[in-house]
Order: structure tokens, then sequence, then C-alpha cells
């Protein structure tokens, strides 16, 4: 194996660890929206004889809590995705490539390229998932404080 085989093999690994980070952020968006609607369905059917605005009130932190965690985790995986594009210009651009830093993972500088939690959380992805959850749980909030004047 040349020299130069090897140097692409390193590359090779360090790409690939960069892309299992930006994998391991879109799966923990992927469990946390699961174990919302998990917790809020078990909750809810759970307590369902029960009205109780104290529930729709916990029902609805769990949910806002959620989406605060997802929207980080969603900012996380752009920012390195911002991270993998910056390292593969580096690589194909060989006067860049001799003052790379391998397995560099410092994503701080690309932080403030990425837009801020609150701006991600009203993306049409997190929108679409968390606004009907909101609206129904605060639906039923309503009409349980009506229920009980």
């Amino acid at each position: 194996m040349s020299n130069n085989e090897k140097s692409d093999t390193i590359y090779s690994q360090y790409f690939t660890i960069i892309q299992d980070v930006i994998n391991r952020m879109a799966q923990n968006s992927f469990l946390i929206k699961t174990w919302t609607v998990t917790l809020i369905a078990a909750i809810f059917v759970l307590t369902f004889s029960i009205v109780n605005i104290l529930i729709f009130g916990v029902l609805l932190a769990i949910t806002i809590i959620s989406w605060v965690l997802d929207s980080y985790y969603l900012k996380l995986e752009r920012v390195y995705r911002r991270l993998y594009k910056t390292k593969v210009e580096e690589y194909n651009d060989n006067q860049k490539r001799k003052r790379m830093k391998l397995f560099d993972m410092d994503y701080e500088p690309f932080k403030k390229l990425e837009q801020r939690i609150l701006r991600i959380m009203v993306s049409k992805t997190e929108i679409l998932f968390y606004f009907p959850i909101i609206g129904t749980l605060t639906c039923f909030l309503i009409i349980s404080i009506v229920m009980i004047f």
C-alpha cells in the first residue's frame, strides 16, 4: 500500500467519523420525537378519565422540552454537516489539505454560522410535528378548564 493510499484511507476514516456523528444527531432527533409521542399518548390514555389541568400542563411541558431538545440536536446535526462539507473542500484543495488538521472535530467555528435554536424550532419540519401536538393539548386544556367551571 502506497503512502497516498494510506493517506486516502485515513481521510476516509476521518470523514466516516464525522458522518457517524451526523447520523447520531439525526437518530437522537428521531428518538426524541418517538419518546414525545409515546409519553404523551401513554399519559393521555392512562389519565383520560381524569379531567385535570395539571396533567395537560405536564403534557405541554413535556412537548415543549422535547421540542427544544429536538431543535438542539437538529442544530448540532447541521453544524456537523457544515464541518463535514468544509473538511471535504479542504481535502479536495491540495494547498489546504497540507494544513488540514486530521480528526479535528471542533465545531465551534461553525456554530456561529448556523441558525439559533429558536429559529430552528419554527422551521417547517419542527412546526409540522410539534404544532399539532401543542394545538391538541391546548384544546383539551381549554375544554378541561371549561368543564371545571
